[in-house]
């Protein structure tokens, strides 16, 4: 089947972005014509699937979105594709992998009526409004809902995709790791309490990054090691609570697994997050996780006993006394982490079979 792949910008590579390489690799080796449309494309590689670039058109980010959900649907139509996969909010697309929340639990009030709100919330609404509705792909069963209470679609032409772990990943879990060298290389104690934090760049604070420094003003013995963000504000803030000794930012990494397994704790206080892949990341690498319960993947950490899970509305006291509590109780947590590492290794790629099973039935039987 020829298959196309709707990403806005390929070339970012945060989470979505992953993810749809990965769907298109998937697919593409169980046989599939694969195209990638986007407007911008990663650096050259090895492939076996197509990129098809869309001219940007638009000065505003919401005039970018409209022009681009029509643009790669026109490019559908031109090449003849039996079915879309849509990772942005694209009308007309067979499917929808829902990367994000939904707009209208965030977009509301004045910020409805602005050019950005209604614009986001018509490309919204046109995804999950229309009929026959798309097939969806949620992360988590907390999205599913979230779509669920707003709209009034088809649940059954949706499914729940299995926690989703990439196979580098797996391979690092696989090749082992040398936390000793690690915390050496980043100037941390040998055996000091050290938590760690991923965030992209932009959301460093909706990763809730912020919410770990403060923590760390109030434990004189915790190091934090923060992976994904080089921002200037960020290296403001760290410097304005004194903690450049206790900090390590690391802009970028390729060894993120190895990083996660030298720390003692992962901290996610995020406060949006549809899944968070980080969190499946941390007990692939048998480390804790403390996170907050908006997370997609809250229940994963709650079900293995690996970590804590914060309840909302959030509390920073009750933030520092799980990070407390957990380091206290290190070897217990750890063992629970390391259980769920050995469940997960029997989940890999899973998420990606679901994906090319339900496009191959439904446009192969004609039930789009």
């Amino acid at each position: 089947m020829k298959i196309a792949l709707a990403l806005f910008q390929l070339d970012r590579r945060g989470g979505k972005e992953r993810d749809c390489l990965a769907v298109a690799r998937s697919l593409a080796e169980r046989g599939h014509d694969v195209t990638i449309v986007t407007t911008s494309r990663p650096a050259s590689e090895t492939r076996p699937y197509r990129i098809a670039t869309v001219p940007r058109r638009g000065l505003t980010n919401h005039a970018l979105a409209r022009n681009f959900a029509r643009k790669a649907m026109n490019y559908c139509s031109e090449v003849g594709s039996d079915a879309c996969l849509a990772f942005e909010r694209i009308p007309g697309a067979e499917f929808y992998y829902a990367a994000d929340n939904p707009a209208a639990s965030k977009v509301r009030g004045v910020r409805s009526l602005l050019p950005r709100g209604r614009m986001r919330l018509a490309l919204e609404r046109g995804v999950f409004e229309r009929s026959p509705c798309p097939f969806f792909f949620f992360l988590t069963e907390q999205q599913r809902c979230q779509f669920g209470a707003l709209y009034r679609f088809d649940a059954s032409r949706s499914v729940v995709l299995p926690l989703i772990l990439h196979d580098d990943r797996y391979d690092m879990v696989a090749a082992g790791s040398d936390p000793a060298r690690i915390r050496q290389q980043l100037k941390l104690p040998a055996t000091g309490p050290v938590a760690i934090s991923i965030a992209v760049s932009s959301a460093f604070d909706n990763k809730g990054v912020d919410r770990s420094l403060t923590a760390l003003t109030h434990l004189p013995d915790l190091y934090l090691v923060v992976v994904g963000s080089n921002d200037r504000r960020l290296k403001r803030r760290v410097k304005s609570l004194g903690l450049e000794r206790r900090v390590r930012i690391v802009p970028h990494a390729s060894n993120i697994i190895e990083l996660i397994a030298a720390a003692d704790v992962l901290v996610h206080p995020a406060r949006s997050e549809a899944a968070g892949q980080v969190i499946g990341e941390a007990l692939l690498a048998a480390t804790p996780a403390i996170i907050s319960s908006v997370c997609g993947y809250a229940p994963c950490v709650e079900r293995s006993g690996a970590g804590v899970v914060l309840e909302e509305p959030f509390r920073q006291d009750a933030f520092e006394q799980a990070i407390s509590g957990t380091l206290a109780r290190l070897p217990v947590a750890r063992a629970a982490a390391t259980r769920e590492s050995q469940r997960l290794q029997h989940e890999r790629g899973k998420w990606l079979a679901v994906i090319g099973d339900e496009i191959e039935r439904r446009i192969g039987s004609g039930s789009r």
